[in-house]
């Protein structure tokens, strides 16, 4: 029997959309690390001092 899947919820950090799915990215040199939704998270890809550090997901295994 497969472990049960916790479900959590959080919201993006610039427009407080729930997503199911956040990018942590740093969008400066010294700024915060934040969670993002994917449609900042493109718009901040391209900007300068923009770093990825990782996907959160809501529904996790463990």
């Amino acid at each position: 029997m497969p472990p049960p899947v916790r479900s959590r919820v959080k919201a993006c950090a610039q427009c407080q959309a729930v997503s199911p799915t956040l990018y942590r990215v740093q969008q400066g040199g010294a700024s915060p690390w934040v969670l993002i939704c994917p449609a900042c998270r493109e718009q901040a890809a391209t900007q300068a001092g923009y770093r990825y550090g990782g996907t959160w997901k809501a529904d996790k295994r463990h």
